[in-house]
This record gives structure tokens, C-alpha cells and sequence, in this order.
């Protein structure tokens, strides 16, 4: 009985968002250990099997930091940003795309194929310009670290006619020139291209915190607006890992996007709790 009310409860958001364009972007610990990125893309094909169309956005900073290790490189970062050279992004797009991108479409195509594997910087998909950093006022360059300029979303809308796209987050300039791009950055961009209905960060905690008079931050915050977002910013209350998580989806709400969602991706069935129940698990920002 149980399980009918929650299908029950689920039948209107179903209906609200069957055929409508859900990105969701991965990341973290659910990258690293298989049962979690398991539970994770279950939730995802369930999605895409009741007629949402999903477009699932991967980083990969973890694994790109191992591999840089291996090979005795030079790591750095300025503002979160990795600072990639010329041997670096040749790291990086072989971890993105045949380490992490192959995996994940060969585990969402187990039972049968419904994923796409794509990078960013192929066939004009993701066109960026380099973006520099910034630390004490002086510009920092950043290597082939990219901006998006444009996002060509005729490719995704044509995958998803019928393949669920899986896109690693590179671009390229137009003098062929490849460039890693921030994973959040990435899946706020394709949303807003892709005019999505909602954008879902999955990261290690449950959402955004809000500070009692015990100082305690064990409580979620469900629903915020942008408004109090850019309050809580100015406040300090957002920060760290949470502050460019939050920017991302001010960016893409402000441009279009209905809904934004950070939630915790390691907690089973988290996605289909925060879609498709009223309550929800994570934190739901909307205009």
C-alpha cells in the first residue's frame, strides 16, 4: 500500500514533466565507488522510461587528480578552477571520455541501449573562448581552461529523439583548440541552451544548510528563491564547495531554467524522491 501512494503521489509530476528536457549533473563520491553511481542511473533510466528526457553532465576532478599524480604533474588550482596545460588537457579528456563517459554509458546500456556517450569538444558541440582566473587582483592565466560561447543544441535535441546523451565537459575554440570546463558551469549552460524544465546538481551533502541558533547545520532548507539564495551569499551562509553549485543554478534560472535542485546523489533514490514527491529530499531553488 505503501508503494501505491507513492506512485499515487508521483502521477502528477509524471504527467508535469513527461517529454519535458531534465538535466542532471554528477559528481563526487557517486563517481567513485560503483554502487552509488549504480543507484544513480537506475533513477536516471526510470526517468527516461516515463518520457522525461534526460541529459546527464559529468566532471571528473577526482580521478583526473589521480591520474596527474601517476604521472608526477604539477597540480594547482586558482578559485576551484584546475590550472591545465597543454599535457594536462590531453589528461583530462582521456579520464572524461574514455575512462569516466565509456563507463557510464556502458553501465546505463546493460539491459539494453538507451545512452550516447559525447564529448563537448567534437563536432562543434561545445565552442568556448580560454578563461582566465583571478587571485589578489592580478589575472591568472589559466591554460586551456574554456568559457562557453556557444552550445550547438540541435546535437542534443537530435540524441534525444532516442538516446539519453551522457556529455563530458569539454569544448573547443575555433582554432581546434580543446578546453576543460567546469562541470557546473557545463550542465547550467546546456540547460539554459536546451530551454530545460529543471537542472538537478547531485553532489556529497543534502543541500543547502540553514544555521539554527545552535549553530546547527543539520537542517535542509526545501525551497529557496533566488532572492534569498544571493542573500544567504552576501551573508557568508553559502560557501565553499555549495557556493558555485549555487551560482550555477541562479544562472540558469535567471535565463530561462523553471526549477533547480541540490541534493544529495549518495542516498538511494534521491532523485525520484526530490522529482517526484511533494516533500522532496534536497533543495529546490526557483525565481
Amino acid at each position: 500500500m505503501d508503494k501505491i501512494q507513492v506512485l499515487l503521489e508521483a502521477l502528477p509530476y509524471i504527467k508535469e514533466y513527461s517529454g519535458k528536457t531534465v538535466v542532471v549533473k554528477i559528481g563526487g563520491k557517486m563517481m567513485e565507488e560503483d554502487s552509488l553511481l549504480q543507484d544513480v542511473l537506475d533513477n536516471i533510466v526510470l526517468m527516461k522510461y516515463i518520457g522525461i528526457k534526460v541529459v546527464l553532465i559529468h566532471g571528473g576532478g577526482q580521478q583526473i587528480t589521480e591520474m596527474m599524480k601517476k604521472k608526477n604533474l604539477e597540480i594547482e588550482f586558482v578559485d576551484g578552477l584546475r590550472i591545465t596545460t597543454k599535457e594536462t588537457i590531453y589528461i583530462v579528456k582521456k579520464v572524461l571520455v574514455e575512462k569516466i563517459n565509456k563507463k557510464i554509458v556502458s553501465l546505463l546500456n546493460q539491459r539494453e541501449k538507451i545512452a550516447i556517450g559525447i564529448s563537448g569538444d567534437e563536432a562543434g558541440f561545445i565552442k568556448c573562448r580560454k578563461k582566465y582566473g583571478e587571485k589578489n587582483g592580478q589575472k591568472i592565466d589559466l591554460g586551456f581552461v574554456g568559457k562557453i560561447v556557444n552550445i550547438n543544441s540541435k546535437v542534443i535535441e537530435k540524441i534525444l529523439k532516442k538516446y539519453l546523451p551522457v556529455i563530458a565537459t569539454l569544448g573547443a575554440d575555433n582554432k581546434g583548440n580543446i578546453y576543460n570546463i567546469n562541470a557546473d558551469d557545463c550542465a547550467s549552460e546546456i540547460a539554459v541552451f536546451l530551454k530545460a524544465a529543471r537542472i538537478i546538481f547531485l553532489t556529497d551533502v543534502d543541500g543547502v544548510f540553514k544555521k539554527t541558533e545552535k549553530q546547527d547545520k543539520t537542517k535542509v532548507i526545501s525551497k529557496l528563491t533566488a532572492k534569498e539564495c544571493l542573500e544567504m551569499i552576501k551573508r557568508g551562509e553559502i560557501n565553499s564547495g555549495m557556493l558555485p553549485k549555487t551560482i550555477a543554478c541562479l544562472n540558469s534560472l535567471k535565463r530561462g531554467v523553471k526549477r533547480a535542485h541540490i541534493l544529495n546523489g549518495t542516498k538511494k533514490d534521491s532523485i525520484l524522491m526530490e522529482v517526484f514527491t511533494d516533500k522532496g529530499v534536497g533543495t529546490m531553488i526557483t525565481l
